[in-house]
């Protein structure tokens, strides 16, 4: 059976038409995020590119050769970019130009200097191939545990992508195909055939990978406190109780402290609600950035109390932080531009579970120690029913 090239050449252009159309609609679904717009914009250059290969047009031929080459790099160039900051690394700009670069000067020399298709193509094979790994490279070696699935899947698709281009790069071209493409024979046939499979495929690769980075970002919204950025409380009594379970079956401590921002009623009245969560976000920073060293949960309980769970952690080390991170917060009123400072102190109530407690009891007796904190004069730390040290009063 013969295939007609035209007739694949224009079943592929509306591919990659359709292509890009599509995941236009999907760009602007996700407006304001950088990548799918660089994705959108690599598939349109695809698609100009490949209608430039196979319709002809009304322009001298080696100018078409170097313009839908030059289509090429750029598709190539912003698919690296956007891949990479997917992974969280910065769009290599100057290196990706650089190649696409050196490739055109090479188009251009092989085309208009010493006429070479057979050159050409290798050209084009060697340099997609590059491309192609260094997008899978990126995926492989920069990706977040969380879309390490996508990724991978992703980087296996870019990786058949640059097979193809590769194999394409290496037949031989028709002995009578002069310096046309289109009747460069096997090469074409590959190319085109191929290419339909792939880009499918990329396709489906860029959605995947797209779609597990929106589901982590939807997971992490359902679990943080808008205001603070810290667990909300759904998220801190489920992971709090995952860990008392696990250092109970461990044998292994499990303390909590339960932390109540001192007379925040007094900020809302005073400063405004502004103020008020001003203080909320400068509070949950501070005491975040003075527990780095800690395998800890610490989140927003409601209003202005904070959890902090110490898994492996006994009551006399707990006591000790608790202290500390009263005197942190004392030490780092909250500060204001052209206004005066607004001080912050915290009451804390610590307690340690019983064997076979609850997570429940765990949090009623830190919560009855907060109390009797709060009761003698704030600005104190209260362990389970021994005062572990008092700090000055509010």
């Amino acid at each position: 059976m013969t295939l007609h090239l035209p007739t694949i050449a224009v079943i592929g252009l509306l591919l990659y038409f359709g292509i890009a159309v599509g995941f236009s609609l999907v760009m602007l679904m996700l407006r304001g995020q950088p990548v799918p717009r660089l994705w959108a914009a690599s598939l349109w250059a695809a698609a100009i590119n490949t209608a430039m290969f196979g319709l002809p047009l009304p322009i001298p031929e080696a100018a078409s050769i170097l313009i839908r080459n030059g289509f090429g790099m750029l598709s190539s160039v912003l698919m690296v970019a956007g891949v990479a900051m997917h992974v969280g690394r910065r769009p290599p700009w100057r290196a990706a130009s650089a190649l696409g670069g050196a490739y055109l000067l090479g188009i251009a020399w092989f085309s208009l200097v010493t006429p070479d298709l057979g050159t050409r193509l290798l050209m084009y094979g060697v340099v997609l191939t590059a491309f192609k790994f260094w997008e899978a490279w990126l995926l492989l070696r920069h990706a977040p545990a969380e879309l390490r699935v996508s990724c991978r899947l992703a980087a296996t698709v870019f990786l058949l992508d640059a097979a193809l281009f590769l194999l394409r790069g290496l037949l031989p071209t028709a002995p009578d195909a002069g310096n046309e493409v289109m009747r460069a024979g096997l090469p074409i046939y590959i190319g085109y055939i191929g290419g339909l499979f792939v880009i499918l495929a990329q396709t489906f690769a860029l959605m995947i990978l797209l779609v597990e980075r929106q589901l982590v970002e939807l997971r992490r919204l359902a679990r943080t406190d808008e205001l603070t950025g810290a667990l909300n409380r759904a998220a801190l009594l489920d992971d709090g109780q995952h860990q008392l379970a696990l250092c109970q079956r461990q044998q292994r401590p499990f303390s909590a402290l339960l932390l109540d921002l001192d007379f925040f009623k007094r900020i809302n009245d005073t400063w405004g609600h502004q103020a008020g969560d001003d203080a909320l976000r400068h509070s949950f920073r501070t005491l975040r950035d003075d527990l780095r060293s800690y395998d800890v949960l610490f989140g927003r309980y409601g209003g202005e109390e904070f959890v902090l769970f110490l898994p492996g952690v006994a009551m006399a080390q707990a006591c000790a932080l608790a202290e500390r991170l009263r005197a942190t917060l004392a030490a780092h009123p909250l500060a204001r531009v052209e206004q005066p400072a607004i001080p912050l102190t915290v009451s804390i109530g610590v307690s340690e579970a019983d064997v076979g407690a609850s997570l429940d009891q765990l949090l009623a007796r830190a919560d009855a120690a907060l109390y009797r904190a709060k009761a003698s004069g704030r600005n104190r730390v209260v362990c389970d029913e021994l005062a572990a040290g008092a700090g000055g009063t509010a």
